[in-house]
């Protein structure tokens, strides 16, 4: 199995047929087609299925082009920490945090890392667990910094837990049921809820069921904490997120927590890594700087 040979393959995915890839990679089709059919031939199985409409995948094809990102994305970051350490390019540190983090230690931690890498370029994704996952599996990001439930996360993943995050029912000061404090009485409101799998509100959905209480049923889907915390300003739905979000005083303006009872236990806010994969000297003091600032802040998991 060689560079050239999984280069292929992943060019060949992305760009959706032979031809495409070829020309995005300054190849003739025939060596194109050559280094896949010989990677094929090293791992025993057929990787590709062509038809008129272009190229598809094997279930051992889509497996391997798994691996095969995170190959590449590995080679690439060795290669870019060696340049580092002689004196060559920057670093480049590629995380996915969540929201609640720009409210609480995100300017401390950015001030403390450009004092230490002040060349290095940073990139940040929005730490959904949908998002980070895939990036950490295929390399495209270096670690995730976000809620999760560490039984439900795959194997691949490692999990460090950092602090531990209360969640609150929240509403614009204005709403109708403002003043709600049972769960009975906000049983025919319409929320907004971000459902994506291992959220904070699929977990509220989950304990609502489970104690017995009535679960949201006229629910706007949303993905986005700030859209979500924009929609409950302006309408009147109710929103469901980190309490440090909703109390700070300037992402929550306009919005106030339901002082609804009981509520659901916190959920751990942690650090995500691949298993076995170390990262770059530059990621690793990121995210050095974010556990210091989250465990000297936020209450311990």
């Amino acid at each position: 199995m060689k560079d050239h040979q999984l280069k292929a393959l992943v060019q060949a995915a992305d760009s959706g047929s032979i031809r495409a890839a070829a020309r995005t990679m300054n190849l003739s089709q025939s060596a194109l087609t050559k280094a896949l059919r010989e990677l094929e031939e090293d791992v025993g199985a057929e990787l590709l299925q062509r038809s008129y409409k272009g190229i598809g995948f094997t279930p051992e094809g889509s497996a391997l082009l798994v691996r095969a990102r995170l190959v590449l994305a590995t080679i690439d970051k060795a290669r870019a920490e060696i340049r580092q350490m002689r004196g060559g390019a920057g670093a480049h540190v590629k995380a996915a945090i969540t929201p609640l983090l720009t409210a609480t230690v995100l300017p401390a931690v950015l001030r403390a890392f450009r004092k230490a890498q002040p060349d290095a370029e940073l990139t940040f994704h929005e730490g959904l667990l949908v998002q980070a996952l895939p990036g950490l599996i295929e390399g495209k990001i270096d670690f995730a910094i976000a809620l999760a439930s560490p039984q439900d996360l795959p194997y691949e993943i490692e999990f460090e837990p950092l602090a531990d995050i209360d969640a609150v029912p929240m509403v614009r000061t204005t709403h109708p049921l403002a003043d709600a404090r049972d769960w009975s009485r906000v049983a025919d409101a319409e929320w907004v809820l971000n459902l994506s799998a291992g959220s904070q509100s699929m977990n509220l959905v989950g304990w609502l069921r489970a104690q017995g209480f009535p679960a949201p049923t006229r629910i706007l889907h949303c993905s986005s904490p700030y859209l979500i915390l924009d929609l409950v300003r302006r309408n009147d739905l109710i929103g469901y997120g980190p309490k440090v979000l909703v109390s700070d005083p300037q992402v929550g303006v306009g919005l106030r927590p339901l002082a609804l009872q009981p509520l659901p236990p916190t959920m751990p806010l942690g650090l995500l890594t691949l298993r076995g994969v170390p990262p770059g000297s530059a990621a690793k003091k990121l995210a050095n700087l974010f556990r210091r600032e989250l465990q000297s802040r936020l209450p311990h998991a």
